[in-house]
């Protein structure tokens, strides 16, 4: 699978691979959705470890990538520091992504 494109409104669409929308739809499992209710790159991981004990999403600088990518997106936005780490939410556009997906 190449891509999952999104066309959100018409105007614009995006191309979404399977680790972004992974990460979109950990996100919103843990109900990160304000500032202050967010994960950092760390708990990611954590949530998204198979049976082996090894990140489905990849290591932590593939995951950063692609988070600056959804945040470009405005899928999601850095919530508030954890100590020095910075944490991450799930934006409406992206909570819209994730809701209509699952009604398909």
């Amino acid at each position: 699978m190449k891509g999952l494109i999104i066309d959100m409104y018409m105007e614009e669409s995006y191309n979404i691979n399977r680790m972004e929308y992974l990460i979109l739809n950990t996100l919103y499992a843990a109900k990160c959705k304000d500032h202050y209710d967010s994960m950092t790159i760390s708990e990611l991981m954590e949530d998204t470890t198979d049976e082996s004990g090894q990140c489905v999403l990849g290591v932590r600088l593939t995951i950063y990538k692609k988070l600056q990518k959804l945040v470009k997106a405005s899928f999601i936005n850095k919530g508030i520091l954890d100590a020095r780490a910075d944490t991450y939410f799930i934006t409406e556009k992206g909570i819209n992504l994730i809701e209509r997906r699952e009604r398909v």
